[in-house]
């Protein structure tokens, strides 16, 4: 398959698309020349209050923005947000994030019985506006995970935005409605390597027997974030083809080989949080698997693994697969 490379996947739980973009000219001042004085006087040891009053009125903005912006949201409710996002243009993608932030908090079961109808109706109808709304209202739908939202979610799978599908699969995949599973095996062979990672997550969640072939089919992908959920996906489903390469993500040196693109497009070697994270999911699915014809290896990870969360990890996965008395 061939890598398609569109915008980066932008994710306001982590700060990633706030508004940037606004530079400053470090000197825009025009500067007459100084008369030389015949002695130069000794320094100073008083400091100007002129140089010292912007950058205190800078902190105290800062403050007055944290401080005024907590009150604004102090106890507004989901239905509150919607009614923003109604009123509001061209920025109302900043109370979609801020709703979306709210309900992950929430128990869905508190929620106001219309909130679910309006917020789908609020998604639907943000078909021609910032992306970015569409992905915070889609965000949104998964964390209330109310089968009612499925149709809606399938239907932007087909969006132009890519990363508004990818969200709308996460959506799918966080609802678990097995309904979603013919609409997103087609993206297991879409050409954006986002969007078959993602596909492959969801459907890993959703009980449809005739997804496992194609997730078998992707164990093979050459993008190793891909063939990684794959392998993921069926271990959450009992099937245990994606083993070898489960086994492969227990392997340092073979982390230590994989290469992933940065947002220009050139690969870089894995940080140490997602070696990590790659070799707790694995062991995580060796439990699911209730594999125990590797519990050396197992062992071995809980011995000398530099990180102590993996060895942690491993000691927690050996609990729960060594038989009992041993």
């Amino acid at each position: 398959m061939n890598e398609k490379t569109g915008e980066p996947t932008p994710d306001l739980r982590s700060d990633r698309d706030v508004p940037s973009g606004i530079h400053y000219d470090p000197d825009l001042a025009v500067h007459e020349p100084a008369e030389v004085p015949v002695e130069i006087p000794p320094p100073s040891r008083r400091r100007s209050p002129l140089l010292l009053f912007p950058l205190g009125l800078a902190g105290l903005a800062v403050v007055v923005y944290i401080v005024f912006g907590l009150i604004a949201s102090e106890g507004k409710s989901p239905s509150d947000y919607l009614d923003e996002i109604r009123l509001r243009r061209a920025d109302a993608w900043e109370p979609a994030f801020r709703l979306s932030r709210l309900l992950a908090g929430n128990d869905p079961v508190s929620l106001d019985p219309r909130f679910v109808p309006d917020l789908i109706t609020v998604f639907q109808s943000a078909g021609d506006d910032d992306p970015r709304l569409r992905r915070y209202l889609a965000l949104s739908l998964g964390e209330v995970r109310d089968p009612r939202a499925v149709e809606p979610l399938v239907q932007s799978l087909r969006d132009p935005d890519v990363q508004t599908a990818i969200y709308a699969a996460w959506a799918l995949g966080a609802i678990g409605d097995a309904r979603a599973s013919p609409a997103l095996i087609p993206l297991l062979d879409h050409e954006d390597a986002g969007l078959r990672k993602i596909a492959a997550y969801a459907l890993g969640t959703l009980d449809d027997p005739g997804s496992i072939a194609p997730l078998r089919g992707l164990l093979h992908d050459p993008v190793e974030d891909v063939a990684w959920n794959a392998a993921l996906s069926l271990a959450r489903r009992g099937d245990r083809a994606g083993l070898p390469l489960l086994l492969r993500m227990l392997d340092r040196a073979y982390l230590d080989s994989v290469r992933r693109e940065d947002e220009s497009g050139r690969p870089r070697a894995l940080t140490e949080e997602q070696k990590e994270d790659a070799i707790r999911n694995a062991l995580r699915s060796l439990v699911l698997l209730r594999d125990t014809d590797h519990l050396d290896l197992v062992r071995a990870i809980r011995e000398s693994d530099p990180s102590l969360q993996v060895r942690q990890a491993a000691f927690e996965s050996l609990a729960l697969l060594q038989p009992s008395g041993r």
